[in-house]
């Protein structure tokens, strides 16, 4: 059995929306802490895929904590 290798068109096309969600959580996060849930819902407005958001969390080591409620992402203090 072969093994499948993606088009160049498919490769592209990932690479573009992962290029998309890490630029999307980047700005999100500009501004300090959000919560998960308005990440979730602004980045399912522009179209941005829950696996492309995780992906990109995990690149641009994206961190959690949990307040009252709420799972707050925000990008750690670089030390």
């Amino acid at each position: 059995m072969e093994k499948w290798v993606p088009s160049d068109q498919q490769t592209y096309r990932r690479n573009e929306l992962y290029r998309q969600a890490r630029q999307f959580l980047s700005a999100i996060l500009a501004d300090g802490p959000q919560p998960y849930s308005t990440i979730v819902a602004r980045a399912t407005e522009a179209g941005i895929s829950l696996a492309s958001l995780l992906t990109a969390k995990r690149a641009l080591r994206v961190e959690s904590r949990k307040v009252n409620k709420n799972t707050l992402w925000y990008i750690p203090a670089a030390t």
